[in-house]
């Protein structure tokens, strides 16, 4: 199956590429020199990277670059310095280091800036750049943490429930469901448990939860949970149709690398030996 992506407007990738290395170098600078580097900044910066990589794709799908992979891996340790952020300030020692701008920050324990979270989509992106760079698990203990700020009140709601999907999945957290690590079958417990408190949420507030992205991507993690291809690739494939849908040419460039979808054909790759069904553009051979 050929899955399009949708197309960006040329414009708005040469101007993500133009000068980057100077202008992300610029603002990280900025940043810092403004005052506090918190979550808000360290996304900003994964969101730049992201933007470029997007932009670096549009002539090069696979990705299969030196650049290319020096954009994915600030992206990640960006956004993973936000998680860290929500995760340990003020409580904890933590530091955050990008190699493309040579920039480091280290936070120490006690001071009196006041503590901040990430929202459920933040943390979902920030754990589908570490799966993609094997690092989810190195970072393990911070999206644990971060999660615990935001998972009760965004139970039962797509995005709240796909975190904890995959924290069962990908970093061995099944809640409730049993031993350390988790048994297949507890894994899979913990991600019917969380797709039953969104039928539940959607039965009680009548919207059509079960229809949001989040959800669908929740449904291709069980398939994946599950060991079932058939329904993997379905699932995938119907995910990456809607992203088609969602965005035009004046969406950004980091929308022609949906986050959620490549991390879950990496994960499928990686775990399973199960390479894409699906042929298109979306899922870049280098970060899959």
């Amino acid at each position: 199956m050929r899955i399009e992506r949708h197309q960006v407007g040329g414009a708005v990738v040469s101007a993500a590429r133009e000068d980057f290395v100077n202008r992300i170098g610029g603002q990280v600078r900025s940043m810092s020199r403004a005052g506090r580097m918190a979550t808000y900044e360290w996304q900003s910066i994964a969101d730049e990277f992201l933007d470029y990589l997007g932009a670096l794709s549009f002539e090069t799908p696979d990705l299969d670059t030196p650049e290319a992979r020096a954009a994915l891996k600030d992206a990640a340790e960006a956004a993973a310095g936000a998680v860290a952020y929500a995760a340990y300030h003020p409580h904890c020692s933590f530091q955050v280091f990008l190699e493309y701008v040579n920039y480091g920050m280290s936070y120490d324990p006690g001071d009196d800036a006041p503590e901040e979270s990430v929202t459920p989509g933040e943390w979902i992106d920030a754990l589908c750049l570490s799966v993609l760079r094997d690092k989810a698990k190195w970072h393990g203990e911070a999206f644990h943490f971060a999660r615990d700020k935001f998972a009760a009140r965004a139970q039962g709601t797509p995005g709240g429930e796909l975190a904890t999907g995959l924290m069962a999945v990908v970093l061995d957290a099944a809640g409730n469901h049993g031993e350390y690590p988790p048994s297949a079958q507890a894994k899979l417990a913990a991600v019917d448990a969380a797709l039953d408190r969104i039928r539940t949420r959607a039965a009680e507030t009548g919207e059509p939860l079960l229809d949001r992205p989040d959800s669908v991507a929740l449904h291709t993690l069980r398939a994946l949970a599950a060991e079932d291809r058939e329904a993997f690739d379905a699932a995938l494939a119907d995910l990456l149709t809607r992203h088609t849908t969602l965005h035009g040419p004046a969406a950004s460039p980091s929308s022609l690398l949906p986050l959620v979808p490549i991390a879950l054909a990496a994960l499928a790759y990686r775990t399973l030996g199960w390479a894409p069904a699906a042929r298109t553009d979306y899922l870049p051979h280098a970060l899959v």
